[in-house]
């Protein structure tokens, strides 16, 4: 199947210090991205090294005179980098070695390491220990998300405030004012909003800067920064699991998949200045960049699921309940994150892996084990004991899997379960999204297992994005409901089209209009009669 676009449808980083009680924040200047220094093996070796950080072709080449028998199954190596301080090169993979001899006649030895992460700072990364206590990064969107208005501000006529500002600025010199005084203001209140979860404290800053450059060049900037602090030091890999656990959340809550950016570790050492570790990440997530035909449109505040700053209790409410889950919902939740990242681009792949989604639930997201009838135990029994007895085949392990999962629910009951909990807030506004779930699921199973079970899949290729989207919107809308999420205030809302699910919403009417009339003409033609859509999407498929 040919790729389908939504337009198809049918109708580096802030370094911050700690200094007392405030925060400062730096915006460091571009370095080369190549850096030379000397490199610590494992054994104890040192070597000249030089590390070119490029994204996911970073790597670190090595030169010596002597053999590099140290690098055999490294993962870490530290050193010292000319302007860098002390680094750490983490999850390292010797790609190639050489050897051979110099212009001066002597046997000189290198290799070519491939680096997953580059810790840069006043300190190395101890390896394995439990030595971070906190992580604070940023991502493109978050301004959105936490879209903090009022913490910022402009004052025209401050001719009844001015002389009081001045005052308050001490300077040594008289200054004039004039007839049209205006002031550029921050409230002060630095913090958004602190979450504790079991995870960990996940707080939101705003961390401006004033640039005052004379007349001509003088401006109030802000960054926003998250800083998740660990109740206990962790390792570095519970570090990073921790911090993307947060980035599929804050993927959820802008409706598209995050770049992390400005990646900064704090350390567990007992130094007032909370020493801090750039970090570098050769395949951090990243969303699709500007322009690029995947991606959606950057969201907007007004269309945010969740508002930390008018809605502080809900956030805190949602965002505890749902890192809690993530232990058994994680596995579903990166598979998630991955159909997402594929923005507005459609395939075969991604509907399939929609529909598997319910599959990954815990026993809690999805219906209870039915209790099969004294028959049914009995019919299962006897067709086991039939079957066993026949030769190993597919086939046959195909029956014994079936009889097996006879007390389990099927992948279209999980699916409707999810859409219960979605219809029992929403369903005012998404009429007849079983139908969308049955018809997705059947379309699944069609790629899967080669049965469309009665549907037509020409009429149907046109809404396969529909489908799609309605598959994820139901996983994610779900999730956000069994967290907590005030589900109606969100639904009676006034919205435009700045986010996943509000693009979801606003073509549901004539998506659902359009999918019952192909799967009330494919029924008519196959049967001759004017089958309600309805029923030939709720049969129960014959797999999945």
């Amino acid at each position: 199947m040919k790729r389908i676009f939504r337009g198809q449808l049918v109708a580096e980083g802030v370094a911050t210090a700690l200094g007392g009680n405030k925060l400062m924040v730096k915006m460091p200047k571009k370095r080369s991205s190549h850096l030379t220094g000397l490199l610590t093996l494992p054994d104890g070796q040192s070597v000249f090294g030089s590390l070119q950080i490029a994204g996911s072709d970073s790597r670190l080449h090595l030169h010596h005179g002597e053999s590099l028998a140290g690098l055999r199954d490294v993962r870490v190596i530290h050193g010292e980098l000319h302007g860098q301080g002390k680094i750490t090169c983490l999850n390292c993979v010797v790609s190639s070695t050489q050897q051979g001899l110099g212009a001066d006649g002597r046997q000189h030895h290198s290799a070519n390491v491939h680096v997953g992460f580059v810790a840069t700072g006043a300190y190395h990364l101890p390896e394995g220990e439990a030595s971070i206590r906190a992580i604070q990064f940023t991502t493109q969107d978050i301004a959105s998300v936490f879209y903090d208005f009022d913490a910022f501000g402009y004052v025209v006529n401050a001719g009844s405030i001015i002389d009081a500002v001045i005052d308050a600025a001490k300077p040594n010199r008289e200054i004039s004012v004039g007839e049209s005084p205006e002031i550029l203001y921050f409230s002060g209140k630095t913090e958004i909003v602190s979450v504790e979860t079991v995870l960990g404290i996940f707080r939101v800053f705003h961390r401006p800067t004033m640039s005052v450059g004379g007349p001509e060049d003088t401006s109030l900037k802000n960054h926003i920064l998250v800083r998740l602090e660990f109740p206990n030091s962790v390792t570095f890999n519970g570090c990073i699991e921790r911090l993307m656990s947060f980035h599929r959340l804050l993927s959820l809550l802008s409706g598209r998949r995050q770049t992390l950016k400005a990646i900064f570790l704090e350390l567990a050492e007992d130094r007032p200045e909370r020493p801090l570790l750039q970090l570098r990440w050769s395949f951090s997530p990243k969303g699709a960049k500007r322009g690029d035909n995947r991606s959606n449109d950057a969201p907007h505040p007004g269309d945010m699921p969740l508002d930390a700053i008018r809605r502080p209790e809900e956030f805190k409410r949602v965002v505890s309940e749902w890192v809690s889950r993530e232990s058994g919902w994680r596995t579903a939740r990166i598979r998630y994150e991955g159909c997402v990242r594929k923005g507005n681009s459609y395939d075969v792949d991604r509907l399939v892996a929609a529909a598997n989604l319910f599959d990954l639930l815990p026993d809690d997201a999805i219906p209870r084990t039915a209790e099969l009838t004294s028959e049914q135990v009995r019919a299962q029994t006897e067709c086991r004991a039939i079957f066993r007895r026949l030769p190993d085949s597919p086939e046959r392990s195909s029956v014994l899997g079936a009889l097996g999962r006879m007390d389990k629910p099927s992948l279209t009951k999980k699916v409707l379960y999810r859409v219960g909990i979605v219809n029992s807030r929403l369903g005012t506004w998404f009429p007849d999204l079983a139908l969308a779930a049955r018809t997705a699921v059947k379309i699944r199973n069609f790629f899967v297992h080669g049965s469309l079970d009665g549907l037509d899949y020409k009429r149907l290729e046109p809404l396969m994005p529909f489908l799609t989207d309605s598959l994820e919107f139901i996983f994610a809308v779900s999730d956000l409901i069994s967290a907590g999420w005030d589900a109606d205030a969100w639904g009676s809302r006034h919205y435009s089209s700045g986010h996943s699910l509000t693009r979801f919403r606003w073509g549901y009417s004539q998506h659902i209009a359009a999918l019952k009339a192909a799967t009330s003409r494919a029924n008519g033609e196959m049967s001759g009669a004017g089958t309600d859509s309805a029923a030939i999407a709720s049969r129960e498929p014959d797999a999945g």
